[in-house]
């Protein structure tokens, strides 16, 4: 009888606690509600509950300003130096961040803060929507990037924007890990301070991450297999004029065998990537030191042309015979154009100057581009 009696008193108490926990959650969200019109972030922590330092920190953003987000999947998160650059990562059309684990943790292990962000990328591709509509690519890739010019082709809304969830994204990391610097990439009235994140992407998301390159003044920008924004002499009209980031801090790379090369081509062509002497080729050497070529052509044999699309940058990535991604030298090089590591100087005529993960940009000289 005595042995019930305390099985009731135990399990009143786990209820009483289990209801507090909830009406607290709920009052939280309602105060987030109230302060900034997006209900609180739902989680699906992995590893430290305190912040991801040096491991992958999973989590799905809540609706923002009443909207229920579409699509709302899984976002990556991660960081070991508070001092790092951000790389900001945009999947391929479809496809979502957990995808691209391998690439996301290189980053990391070279002193990036990492986000890889789910955004709008669902329906048909953005090369099989624009096609040779030259003006379409710009229109739904800025429809993308910030909510506005919805058209037939696009109709993201604000709140669901690539900029509204990047916002968001980075207050939920700021308040989960206050020790982790995520809140020096915004400023007091949460504009984006692009001049120390390097956006990069595949297909689409590459695709995009050029337009935001185009757009805004980032540290720097990394586009695989991509972008696909050209068809035999039509190619996106955005890259007609010059952009906000130049040239000098753009890089793109993709496979010879990739089903959409010569739209990929054309797209650096017009991007002004490839130079008078064409894309540097290799198989998975990176360039010589002192060489800073703009756009890579690997000759990987990564499978069919559909693989090669995908495998130059994905996890379904071949791996060498000691775990290692094949591609790893040719990603290293890549992210070492815009951040220093520990032994390993950043190399490259663009790397940026004083980008150590030491010495962070002060505050006085971060770019003014606001979003």
């Amino acid at each position: 009888m005595k042995h019930r009696v305390l099985l009731a008193v135990a399990f009143v108490l786990l209820l009483a606690i289990g209801t507090g926990t909830v009406v607290a959650a709920n009052v939280l969200a309602a105060q987030r509600l109230a302060d900034d019109g997006r209900t609180a972030a739902q989680e699906r922590t992995r590893g430290d509950e305190h912040g991801p330092d040096g491991e992958f920190h999973r989590f799905r953003l809540g609706s923002i300003a009443g909207e229920r987000l579409e699509p709302n999947r899984d976002d990556f998160a991660a960081r070991t130096d508070r001092d790092g650059p951000l790389l900001l990562f945009l999947p391929a059309t479809r496809a979502k961040p957990a995808q691209y684990q391998r690439f996301l943790a290189t980053a990391l292990g070279d002193g990036y803060h990492v986000l890889g962000l789910d955004y709008w990328n669902l329906g048909k591709t953005l090369s099989g929507t624009c096609e040779a509509d030259a003006r379409c690519y710009g229109q739904v890739q800025r429809n993308r990037f910030d909510g506005s010019r919805p058209s037939r082709f696009s109709q993201v809304t604000p709140a669901g924007s690539i900029v509204s969830r990047f916002r968001n994204a980075i207050e939920y990391l700021d308040d989960h890990d206050p020790d982790g610097g995520w809140g020096r990439f915004v400023d007091a009235r949460e504009g984006i301070d692009w001049s120390d994140i390097v956006v990069a992407g595949h297909s689409q998301g590459g695709g995009e991450a050029a337009y935001i390159a185009h757009v805004r003044s980032v540290r720097g920008s990394l586009m695989f297999s991509s972008p696909v924004e050209s068809l035999g002499a039509v190619h996106a009209a955005w890259m007609d004029r010059p952009g906000r980031t130049p040239v000098a801090r753009m890089y793109a790379i993709d496979d010879v065998r990739d089903e959409f090369g010569p739209r990929i081509r054309g797209s650096w062509t017009a991007l002004g990537l490839t130079g008078s002497s064409g894309p540097f080729r290799t198989d998975t050497d990176p360039p010589l030191a002192g060489a800073d070529p703009h756009a890579i052509l690997t000759d990987l044999g990564l499978g069919d042309p559909g693989q090669s699309h995908s495998r130059i940058v994905k996890d379904s990535t071949p791996l060498a015979a000691d775990g290692t991604p094949v591609m790893l030298p040719l990603w290293e090089w890549l992210l070492h154009r815009f951040t220093n590591t520990p032994g390993q100087p950043g190399v490259g005529s663009s790397a940026v100057p004083g980008s150590g993960a030491s010495t962070p940009p002060v505050e006085a000289s971060r770019s003014s581009d606001r979003s």
